[in-house]
This record gives structure tokens, sequence and C-alpha cells, in this order.
């Protein structure tokens, strides 16, 4: 079937996150309604809406939600240079093909990691619609990330170039991160929000590369995950304050304390004390590099009473994003 449709061919040459950004500036077919790192193309075969993001050095976003006009097969070109890799949280309302040699993998929700020499086809039929979340680290970055000094492509722990099926918590995160983006970009909690999502995206992907498939596997009912959802909300607005604690937490999501540690445990892959902690030190992290506040300011806006116990969950949380991978190698 695959074979006999006809399918518009469009080359795409990866490159460095930088000439991404410069490409959208130039090409918004509406430049007077966009924010710094939010475009809108329409081009001949595709329109899309793009969201661009530096994360930290080493660690970009990029975000897009496209419908195909017609039915096209990309052909993306391998940047040995670059020393790029990504992963790639793909989902669709139609099945997407995904080629990477000889077959064609044919799935709704997809995830690859690709490494800067990958060369691989997708392809989209007319009227899809696609949600695509591409995190980009460089090579530094990824082997501090997951502790392993050799070159990436090394290990035999993460499959690289393959596609697999995304995970039911993948696809939650990746739909919380659209919606940060879409609609929390003016609020004061963006930037801390935005950097928990990302690094949960990360953190499930690496646990799905190097724990068994069973541990991926948790097929939430959909009032689990509005639970969830609401439950990580509620974090995100209060993490100016103090932690809310776990009863009132639960309470306010309706749903017992010891499902909300189990539920929140498994969808986000911390307890949620450490989310709030996460959401709490990402902030600070971004305002500290920006040279914005001190410590003890940025302990102060965060509730702490005291800037020895906010430097002290800086340190375990910064340590823990560095090493993660190490973490759960050691839990196998």
């Amino acid at each position: 079937m695959t074979l006999l449709t006809r399918w518009r061919d469009v080359n795409l040459k990866r490159v460095v996150p930088l000439t991404y950004l410069r490409y959208y500036g130039r090409h918004s077919t509406v430049p007077g309604l966009v924010t710094k790192g939010h475009f809108y193309l329409n081009e001949e075969y595709v329109s899309s809406e793009i969201f661009y993001e530096k994360i930290e050095d080493g660690f970009w976003m990029i975000a897009l939600e496209i419908k195909a006009k017609q039915n096209t097969r990309y052909h993306f070109m391998p940047k040995n240079k670059a020393q790029l890799y990504s992963v790639n949280f793909i989902s669709g309302s139609k099945k997407i093909g995904y080629k990477n040699g000889k077959d064609i993998n044919w799935a709704d929700n997809q995830v690859v990691f690709f490494d800067p020499n990958a060369s691989y086809e997708i392809y989209l039929k007319a009227g899809t619609v696609v949600k695509c979340c591409r995190l980009i680290y460089t090579d530094v970055f990824i082997k501090s990330l997951t502790g392993k000094s050799e070159n990436i492509t090394s290990t035999k722990d993460i499959s690289l170039n393959e596609a697999r099926a995304t995970a039911k918590a993948e696809l939650f995160l990746q739909n919380r991160l659209f919606n940060i983006l879409r609609y929390e970009r003016g609020m004061y909690h963006y930037r801390a929000s935005l950097f928990s999502t990302v690094y949960g995206l990360t953190t499930f992907f690496l646990r799905g590369s190097l724990v068994e498939e069973d541990v991926m596997s948790n097929d939430h009912k959909n009032n689990g995950n509005y639970a969830m959802l609401k439950a990580a909300k509620i974090l995100e607005a209060h993490f100016s304050e103090s932690f809310p604690g776990i009863y009132k937490l639960a309470s306010d999501c309706n749903i017992s304390v010891s499902k909300l540690k189990r539920d929140f445990k498994e969808t986000y892959g911390i307890t949620p004390l450490n989310y709030f902690r996460n959401i709490q030190i990402n902030y600070a992290m971004a305002s500290y590099r920006g040279r914005e506040k001190t410590v003890k300011e940025i302990a102060s806006d965060l509730g702490f009473k005291k800037s020895s116990t906010f430097s002290a969950w800086y340190k375990k949380i910064n340590n823990h994003q560095l090493g993660i991978v190490n973490e759960f190698q050691g839990s196998k």
C-alpha cells in the first residue's frame, strides 16, 4: 500500500539549533503575532506551529504541531560535525511512518533517539496532525547527563535510531509541555514548569532505555491521568510557597494519599515533594545563572526559612539531574 502511494519528497539537512531559530524567524507567516521562540509556518506541504527554547547550555527544545497538506516523505540527512543527539517524541492523529533501513514502522506514537550519523525517513499522510517534541543535546551534555565518558554511540543501554512505542507517561508529559508552551508562557512559573517537564521527558526516555519494559507500561485510566495532571499543576502554581503537604494535595485531587504517592511516582518518576523541589531549583538555576538575584533572595522567594536548607536541596537536585542514569543503573 505504501509503495503505491505517491509521496512528496522533502530533504531536510539537520542543523544546529540556532540555525532552526533563524529559519523560523525569517519564514514565520505571522511575524506581528509571534513572540520570541514562538512561530507559525505555512508552507506548500505543511502548516506548523513551532516553539523553540534553550533550556540551558547544551540542551534545547523544539516543539512542533504540524498538519500535512499532502502525502509527504521527509528525508533527514546526517550531520556528523555537529555532534548533536536528540530524543524525538512523535504522536499523530493518524499512523506515522518511520523508516531506518528497509522496513517502515507505522504507529500512532513513537519515540526515537537520533545520533549525528542518523539517516532516516518520516512518512506523513495528507491531513495528519502531528505533535513532535524534540529534545536536543550536545555530546558534552549527554555525556554528563548519562555519566558516561565514552561516546554515547558505544553504549548498549540506549537503542540508537530505532523507534519504540511512546510510554503513557511520556505522552502525558508531552501534552503537558504543549499546554505550558501555549497557555502559560506569560505566567511567573512558566520557566520552572518548562524545565521540570523537559527534564521529566528526558528522565522517562532514559528509564525506558535502561530498565525493564514492564516498568514503562503504566497503563493509567483517564481519571488517574487527570488526577496526576491536577497534582502537577497545583505544585507548579504554588512553587513560590511552601510544599502544600501530601494530605492536602491528595484531598485536592480527590484521591487517597497512597494512590497519589504510587501514581505520581509511576507518572513522573519522582515523589510529589521531589517534583515540587525540582520546579523550585530549576527556577533558581535560571535566576542565578542570569545573575538576577542572590542565593538568599532566591531562597526567600521560594519560601525557604533558611538559605542553608535551600542550598542543600539545590545541591541534591542538581547532582540528581547530572547523574540521573547512574541512579537508574544502580537500581537494576
